[in-house]
């Protein structure tokens, strides 16, 4: 298993894999990157596994900037093509490839606390008192599946990704941001009520967002949204967390740049299904 002190000590080991075309200004936080774990995992449509190479990490970029900038009109005329931040060079992002033309068609990014003490969420949430609990923990984001992609087996692969994942970092705590496409108060509000009503809604932990990301919804008044609206409105992966035993907590975080509401969400291993823990945890 390769671990990040020998790449340190081995600053120039992917100089000579950068592909063509990798822009000049992502390059130097990337050229002593090196996954922490590996996973494979192979289907009959897909393969999962840990992205290993800088031109694995480009088609990673590509494709978020595809589906969370492109799809959502959020890019930018000077955008670069990539969508890439600090996080990235400190953690392992889990792929899948479709078989058929080996491309890279989904994507989760996970940083484990054994080896970052600091998270993404920490940028939208105050999560002092959840990261100071007992347990190793898994942060879980920048989900995305290609458009022609979006089915049942590949959020199921990505399951046995995570839980195979979870098993080689004997995590207790999976957490991240679930985003869903609204960006109204009232409907946020509406949400918010909806899954306090499912009991999906957690109020402990003391999470709240923080700074610009704070929709201030105390005050604010839901609108009238039927619950299969408000059902529709919760994406796959988001309605898989639930199914699995997991909550969101507080209120949502308004991200303005990806044009949605962020929810903390996290799953206490101690509390996952009796189905998921069968499905996915034989060992």
């Amino acid at each position: 298993m390769a671990t990040r002190l020998e790449a340190l000590a081995n600053p120039f080991k992917n100089l000579m894999r950068l592909p063509r075309g990798w822009d000049i200004r992502l390059s130097p936080r990337f050229i002593a990157y090196t996954h922490t774990y590996d996973i494979d995992i192979e289907t009959k449509q897909y393969r999962l596994e840990t992205a290993a190479t800088t031109s694995d990490l480009l088609e990673v970029f590509e494709l978020r900037h595809k589906i969370f900038l492109e799809e959502t009109g959020a890019a930018k005329e000077d955008s670069d093509g990539f969508d890439v931040d600090e996080y990235d060079s400190v953690c392992d992002h889990i792929i899948i490839r479709s078989k058929e033309n080996n491309k890279i068609v989904g994507t989760y990014r996970v940083i484990s606390s054994h080896y970052s003490d600091t998270f993404y969420s920490q940028s939208e949430f105050n999560l002092d008192k959840f990261l100071n609990s007992t347990g190793p923990k898994l942060e879980l984001g920048r989900a995305c599946i290609d458009r022609s992609h979006r089915n049942g087996a590949v959020i199921d692969l990505l399951w046995r990704g995570i839980a195979e994942y979870i098993q080689l970092t004997g995590s207790r705590y999976l957490f991240g941001c679930s985003s869903i496409k609204v960006v109204d108060p009232a409907e946020a509000k509406s949400i918010m009520n909806y899954l306090r009503e499912k009991g999906y809604l957690g109020e402990e932990n003391g999470i709240a967002p923080i700074g610009q990301f704070n929709m201030e919804l105390k005050d604010v008044y839901a609108c009238a949204m039927d619950d299969q609206v408000v059902k529709g409105l919760i994406p796959p992966l988001l309605r898989s967390y639930f199914t699995a035993g997991a909550k969101v907590f507080g209120e949502p975080a308004l991200d303005r740049d990806f044009k949605c509401i962020d929810f903390l969400t996290i799953l206490d291993m101690k509390e996952i299904t009796s189905g998921y823990k069968r499905r996915y945890f034989k060992h």
